[in-house]
C-alpha cells in the first residue's frame, strides 16, 4: 500500500517542474544526506532527497532525517551530500513533496 501511494506521488511530481510557480506549503534548512534518482530503493520510480532537516515551522518541532520524494531530478543540480540548502515542501494528498532545493546562503559572521 505505502509503495503504491509512493508510486502515485511520484508519478505525479514528474508532471511539476522545478521553479514552477506553485508556492510551497512549508520552508525549512537541511543538510542533505543523500540524492537518489531514480531507480533507487526509495522509491523505486521517483527521484528521492533524504534531509537533517531543522524544525519546520508549522509542521515538525524536531530536527530529524527524512526521506522525502522530490518533485524532478533538476532539484538535485548542483548540489551534494553535505550540503546545507534551503528547502520548499508541498502538502499533496498522499505526501510532502520537495519542489524547492537550493544552497543555503553562507551564515553570515558577527
Amino acid at each position: 500500500m505505502l509503495l503504491a501511494a509512493l508510486l502515485l506521488i511520484a508519478l505525479s511530481a514528474e508532471a511539476q517542474s522545478p521553479g514552477s510557480t506553485s508556492r510551497p506549503d512549508y520552508q525549512g534548512t537541511a543538510v542533505i544526506v543523500g540524492l537518489h534518482p531514480p531507480p533507487s530503493a526509495l522509491p523505486p520510480t521517483g527521484p528521492v532527497v533524504v534531509l537533517y532537516h531543522d524544525p519546520v515551522v508549522g509542521l515538525m518541532d524536531e530536527k530529524m532525517e527524512m526521506p522525502f520524494i522530490a518533485a524532478s531530478t533538476e532539484l538535485f543540480k548542483g548540489l551534494k551530500p553535505g550540503d546545507h540548502v534551503e528547502f520548499g515542501l508541498k502538502n499533496t494528498p498522499d505526501a510532502l513533496l520537495v519542489i524547492d532545493l537550493h544552497l543555503a546562503p553562507p551564515p553570515r559572521r558577527r
